[in-house]
């Protein structure tokens, strides 16, 4: 069975009553991200991490930057650094990393992207997602 979110447990963590909000408890005092920014913020990390080289090759070659194609090498999006995405025709297509990888590395702001420590890209990544939530 997929994982569930028990309100119980976010209340216990952080000594609230049983009838407090939980979104509140998850966002304000956990800092836990909601399901979908989570996947988002994954789906960057690895990405960068592929980028950087600290991830396996075969993810490596599939975030190939924009600038290394001859024919867009001038294109404002090299410049920017940004990722090539491949077209795809099924809507299961779009889910792929090939796909969704450098999709959502190029959503993301220059100055987040351009962060040199791993730790730091987490720090701005995540409070980032928070502030588009």
């Amino acid at each position: 069975a997929p994982f569930r979110h028990n309100p119980r447990l976010s209340q216990l963590l952080c000594h609230a009553s049983w009838r407090a909000h939980v979104s509140g408890l998850l966002r304000n005092r956990l800092h836990w991200l909601p399901v979908a920014q989570r996947v988002q913020y994954k789906l960057c990390l690895l990405v960068f991490k592929a980028v950087r080289g600290m991830a396996p090759v075969y993810l490596s070659e599939l975030c190939r930057p924009v600038a290394d194609d001859a024919a867009r090498s001038r294109l404002r999006s090299a410049a920017h650094g940004d990722l090539e995405v491949p077209r795809c025709t099924t809507n299961f297509g779009h889910r792929a990393f090939a796909v969704a990888g450098p999709k959502a590395w190029n959503s993301l702001p220059s100055v987040l992207r351009s962060s040199s420590s791993i730790d730091t890209y987490k720090t701005h990544l995540k409070t980032y997602l928070f502030a588009t939530c």
